[in-house]
């Protein structure tokens, strides 16, 4: 089968890459829906899986079992656990520290990090 770069994709893998919230498959078929009604839930997840296997995206694993999506790789992510928000960390010297780090192993081709804590909103509302 021909794998086209139809309307549909375009608008699956632009949805994802302006998402910077990670969105579940959920959010993504309900933006996508929103820009055009036509796009059913099918034709989301078999684009999405497609797209995982390209390397187009990648799925993050959280800890509530809700696999959120990303455009971009090679950094680090963060889960919140208790309101489940997941972000990227934008810590240059961290993510130097770590890509240096990764980068002096053998074999090591990709990495997916999570770090997990509590964010300021669920912190400042706990204390």
């Amino acid at each position: 089968m021909d794998y086209r770069n139809t309307r549909q994709k375009y608008i699956i893998l632009k949805v994802i890459k302006e998402r910077s919230s990670h969105p579940t498959i959920a959010e993504i078929c309900e933006s996508v829906q929103m820009i055009d009604s036509s796009i059913g839930q099918a034709t989301v997840y078999r684009n999405v899986k497609k797209f995982l296997e390209d390397g187009k995206i990648i799925q993050i694993k959280t800890k509530s079992g809700v696999d959120r999506y990303d455009y971009y790789d090679h950094h680090v992510h963060f889960e919140c656990l208790i309101c489940g928000k997941v972000f990227d960390i934008s810590d240059d010297e961290l993510l130097e520290t770590i890509s240096f780090q990764i980068s002096k192993k053998d074999n090591i081709i990709d990495y997916n990090l999570m770090l997990e804590g509590y964010c300021q909103d669920c912190e400042k509302a706990n204390h």
